[in-house]
């Protein structure tokens, strides 16, 4: 016998084998549920049905109030800045409201203040990315003024309208620590960095009035 026939009589062997295995399982799987049923109508012998008139019943609504959704527990309720869907005016490619105007967008996009964080916001819904949004002002604050947002050019979303991209640049321009944006390379409108206002140093030693 050559190694092919060795190998085919192996195979059909195992194949054998492997036909009695599960027919064996199949067999102890059905004696197995004869056994539980009938257990389950043995223990249930005794037990009567409750009379019920009434079998068209419907379940009362729920009355209970609507719970918003929890908030992260690392940004207290204040701090959270949201700007409503569908408000349409036309979004700029740069912006500021400081006195500084031009300076600010000229030192953004010269690369003078350190970006000390980015965020993508690719895949996020709109109440998602504002929610993110505002934990980023608030991470940026921490380390510095200036950070990265990614929020794509909006070219793939449904008629071609930057659903996301305008949303982001609505929220930054009416939220009130953000002093300034501008896109940071040019050619590029899926991205824009961010100045923020410096945090107000307390100072400890200063007598409360």
């Amino acid at each position: 016998m050559n190694f092919q026939d060795s190998l085919k009589q192996l195979h059909q062997q195992a194949k054998a084998e492997t036909k009695a295995r599960e027919l064996a399982a199949a067999i102890a799987k059905k004696q197995q549920q004869i056994q539980t049923e009938e257990s389950f109508a043995e223990l249930m012998k005794d037990v009567q049905p409750l009379k019920n008139p009434n079998r068209n019943y419907i379940a009362p609504p729920d009355r209970s109030p609507i719970k918003p959704r929890p908030r992260t527990e690392h940004l207290a309720e204040e701090h959270f800045f949201y700007v409503g869907e569908g408000y349409t005016m036309e979004i700029p490619a740069t912006f500021s409201k400081n006195g500084q105007g031009s300076n600010d967008i000229k030192r953004l996009q010269n690369g003078h203040y350190e970006v000390v964080a980015d965020v993508d916001l690719h895949g996020y819904t709109q109440e998602e990315a504002q929610q993110v949004l505002n934990e980023f002002i608030e991470f940026v604050k921490q380390r510095g003024v200036c950070g990265e947002i990614v929020h794509g050019s909006g070219l793939g979303s449904s008629g071609y309208t930057p659903v996301l991209k305008s949303l982001v640049r609505r929220w930054l321009m009416q939220h009130p620590d953000v002093l300034a944006y501008c896109e940071p390379r040019k050619g590029n409108d899926g991205a824009v960095r961010i100045l923020i206002k410096r945090p107000r140093r307390i100072d400890p030693f200063a007598e409360e009035k």
